[in-house]
């Protein structure tokens, strides 16, 4: 089982975009467990967390954000924390 979780907010297109991708690349993959965290209903989890930007992907001690978080990044992302893709 690999466990990713995903700090975004409802209101931001670039965390829209980066969670398509992410739900698109893990299609078919039982073996994932994506955690959705919004930071604006959870501030104090995202902050404990480290998260100090949006969209971000987090698996273990493993993290990728950025302003766009293009395919191929999300993609090498996802290899890095253990899936066969």
């Amino acid at each position: 089982m690999i466990d990713i979780t995903l700090y975004r907010s409802a209101l931001c297109p670039r965390c829209h975009m980066a969670r398509k991708t992410l739900y698109e690349l893990i299609d078919n993959k039982p073996e994932i467990h994506v955690e959705e965290v919004d930071i604006v209903t959870n501030p104090l989890r995202a902050w404990k967390d480290g998260i100090r930007f949006i969209p971000t992907l987090k698996s273990g001690d493993k993290i990728l954000s950025g302003v766009f978080l293009s395919r191929t990044e999300i993609h090498n992302f996802l290899k890095e924390a253990g899936l066969q893709l």
